[in-house]
């Protein structure tokens, strides 16, 4: 009897984890409380669809995932200049139709790390004085560009990919 109730177990654990939850990211956000030196810690299950974009305001923040869908539904992930934003581990799709699925304001102090960016407007935009580490993501399939910075932007990049973009994979604005 024992074993048929372990067996059992085993088999309604396995059917539950391959079922796909969905959410609202707004509600994940206010799900989440303080960690790591984060004002907001939000951690997200692979398991959950979450949709819908999120704007950021005078907080520092961090999304962190192991392969989380982000279906923004024609929104986006806006970080204002008086906030923070590192993100790792989610895949971001179906951005906005004329902005970025994730958009980094002027000032910003940030690090993308692990991320895809799939099937958006552009994948990832950030203004002039905004500092970042983008590491190890991939760019694919934009209808603008893959990354899409200002001339006067500090940035470090290592290990990123970066296919199919239409035009382009990477831009550099430059004002004149």
């Amino acid at each position: 009897m024992k074993k048929i109730y372990v067996i059992a177990l085993i088999a309604g654990s396995m059917l539950t984890a391959g079922m796909l939850y969905a959410e609202t990211l707004i509600q994940a956000y206010n799900a989440a409380s303080a960690g790591s030196g984060y004002d907001k810690l939000i951690l997200l299950d692979r398991n959950t669809l979450y949709t819908g974009g999120l704007e950021l305001s005078d907080e520092s923040v961090c999304i962190l995932s192991a392969g989380a869908v982000i279906d923004l539904q024609g929104g986006l992930i806006y970080v204002n200049s008086s906030a923070s934003l590192d993100i790792c581990g989610v895949v971001l799709k179906n951005g906005s139709s004329d902005d970025a699925a994730l958009k980094y304001n002027d000032g910003v102090k940030s690090w993308v790390d692990h991320c895809t960016f799939f099937d958006n407007y552009t994948g990832l935009r950030f203004w002039q004085n905004a500092d970042l580490k983008i590491t190890s993501n991939i760019f694919s399939e934009s209808s603008h560009y893959g990354v899409y910075a200002h001339e006067y932007t500090t940035m470090w990049m290592s290990n990123n990919d970066a296919w199919q973009n239409k035009d382009g994979d990477y831009r550099m604005f430059c004002p004149t």
